[in-house]
């Protein structure tokens, strides 16, 4: 072709491109129903039920009202014998419909994050086992024996085949996640997510980590901060045995305290919004966009940091840091290659705005571990 001739071409294309609208959408902009995650997870919900048996599906639905809906917890099983069906009592085809399910409700960060931390629980079982000491004490053993991806459970609330509003529930050792359809919206907190070992240390995955990019979204803003944002942002309090915010305290949800967003810089707040996104960004994209939508209304300049321990991010160190807001928390502790981490809407966690329901949260996970410690004396 010659020069002229593919010059022509080629300003005739630009020229159909500069004219041609944008198929950029605002966030806003409607789904087909079919491309929502109210809609898939609907459907994979179905799927999973139709391949119950009659008991397995008793077991797995519960009314949206049940109080179980809200009592869920990251301890192990020893600690917190979850109601619902148990994936190692699962089938073939059961166990691909849950990963559907999981799919449908999470983004692909989301999912890899989920199925990595059951599949660490896994290695963490191993671990534990093989530490045992041959004088360990009967709760001892039962408890290295209760870790694992066998021991994470599922719950339906409501019924999907039947009702526009619905919610379902998986927990284990390191995983709480609890999801809500309500007449076609889609809620995703409360999000516990947690990991040990963080990075894995020995045999073929060594280096292995879930959630790697928690870490480092928060040691990277707190970081970023100048000596005097952090006489603000760096409190000289202890870092906390867990986070403040997870199970149990729904009714006592700590104070927002630390470096305001108004308080940084552009580019500190690019930073915040990094961190607030790789929480929020587990949820898939429409829901992770209504919920950004939901922070943004309420006012990024409203966030709130603070961090407590060495500003390191070595995760040999005990550490802590907090994002808090109208319509979000996320904490992140860390202690000894063992991570922890919450996210929760204060305004519509279980999507109780959405339901007109109050759920209640009524023991802490180191109240069950206790608990289930003191019965086995």
């Amino acid at each position: 072709m010659a020069a002229g001739t593919r010059r022509l071409c080629w300003l005739i294309v630009c020229a159909a491109l500069s004219g041609a609208p944008s198929i950029a959408q605002p966030p806003s902009a409607p789904l087909p129903a079919a491309a929502t995650s109210a809609e898939q997870m609907t459907e994979a919900a179905r799927a999973l039920l139709a391949t119950l048996s009659d008991a397995q599906r008793k077991a797995a639905l519960l009314p949206l009202d049940a109080e179980e809906r809200s009592h869920w917890s990251n301890v192990p099983y020893q600690a917190h014998h979850r109601p619902g069906v148990r994936l190692g009592d699962l089938d073939r085809e059961a166990l691909l419909r849950v990963h559907d399910l999981l799919r449908a409700s999470l983004s692909s960060q989301g999912y890899q994050k989920v199925a990595g931390i059951i599949r660490l629980d896994d290695i963490n079982r191993a671990q534990q086992l093989a530490r045992l000491q041959p004088d360990a004490t009967a709760y001892a053993k039962a408890q290295a024996a209760s870790f694992g991806s066998g021991n994470y459970a599922v719950l339906v609330f409501g019924d999907p085949r039947t009702d526009a509003r619905w919610g379902w529930l998986i927990q284990g050792h390191h995983l709480a996640v609890s999801f809500t359809v309500a007449e076609g919206k889609t809620a995703f907190l409360p999000m516990f997510v947690g990991a040990t070992p963080l990075a894995v240390e020995e045999n073929v995955e060594t280096g292995w980590s879930a959630l790697a990019q928690e870490v480092a979204r928060g040691v990277e803003l707190v970081r970023s901060l100048s000596e005097s944002q952090r006489q603000i942002a760096v409190s000289e309090d202890e870092v906390p045995g867990d986070v403040l915010n997870g199970v149990g305290n729904k009714h006592r949800f700590t104070p927002a305290e630390g470096l305001a967003g108004s308080a940084m810089t552009p580019e500190q707040q690019r930073l915040l919004r990094a961190l607030v996104e790789e929480y929020i960004g587990n949820a898939d994209f429409d829901v992770a966009d209504a919920q950004l939508a939901a922070i943004g209304a309420a006012g990024w300049d409203e966030l709130t940091f603070s961090w407590r321990g060495p500003l390191t991010g070595d995760l040999a160190e005990p550490f802590y840091y907090r994002v808090q807001g109208p319509r979000l928390i996320i904490e992140l502790r860390n202690s000894e290659n063992h991570v922890h981490t919450v996210t929760r809407d204060p305004a519509n966690d279980y999507g109780e705005t959405w339901l007109a329901l109050t759920y209640r949260e009524t023991i802490t996970a180191p109240e069950r571990s206790a608990a289930a410690r003191r019965a086995a004396e």
